[in-house]
């Protein structure tokens, strides 16, 4: 009886984490996030990419993702004693300046020592139909930037890429409409 308690106890630190982890991101605090996760922290797709490599890039990605209002969207969240599994739906400027589909992810956690300590991403059914349909937006905005000689992509997505590319966004939203 008592590995069963414990174990519910377990699981259920690691999906309260794993919510304080999505709403400090939301909410773009730093110092909450990085107390949160690992110092070995990263964020890896299933197919081996890595989105995210360290703290620092995750830090960096976080002020990018605050200038183009990135949010993510916890729908479903399954816990067992390793890790917890969600549901997730990000967004940003980026898909409302250009009206662009949201993405869907399954995002399974690991932890070590009561931290996040990492990130596996993959995609749902569904995902290449968005992929693809976001794709044309994306080229349509390129399309755009290269006819106005404007800059589109940064070496680094931090806040002051995260910067120039919302007022870049907003000028071609402004001009769609």
């Amino acid at each position: 009886m008592m590995n069963g308690i414990s174990r519910n106890i377990q699981t259920s630190k690691h999906q309260d984490l794993v919510k304080a982890y999505i709403e400090a991101r939301n909410n773009y605090n730093l110092d909450a996030v990085m107390a949160l996760v690992d110092e070995n922290y990263s964020e890896i797709f299933s197919d081996g990419s890595v989105e995210i490599e360290n703290k620092n890039q995750l830090s960096a990605l976080i002020l990018w993702g605050k200038e183009l209002e990135s949010h993510i969207k916890l729908l479903d969240i399954v816990t067992d004693e390793a890790q917890v599994t969600t549901i997730e739906e990000n967004s940003n400027f980026l898909d409302v300046a250009l009206q662009r589909k949201s993405r869907k992810f399954k995002v399974v956690y690991s932890f070590k020592d009561g931290k996040i300590l990492g990130q596996k991403i993959d995609t749902l059914e569904g995902y290449a139909e968005v992929t693809k349909f976001n794709g044309r937006k994306y080229q349509e905005f390129v399309a755009y930037c290269e006819k106005h000689n404007l800059t589109y992509s940064g070496e680094a997505l931090d806040k002051d890429f995260g910067i120039h590319l919302r007022k870049v966004l907003e000028q071609y939203k402004a001009d769609q409409e």
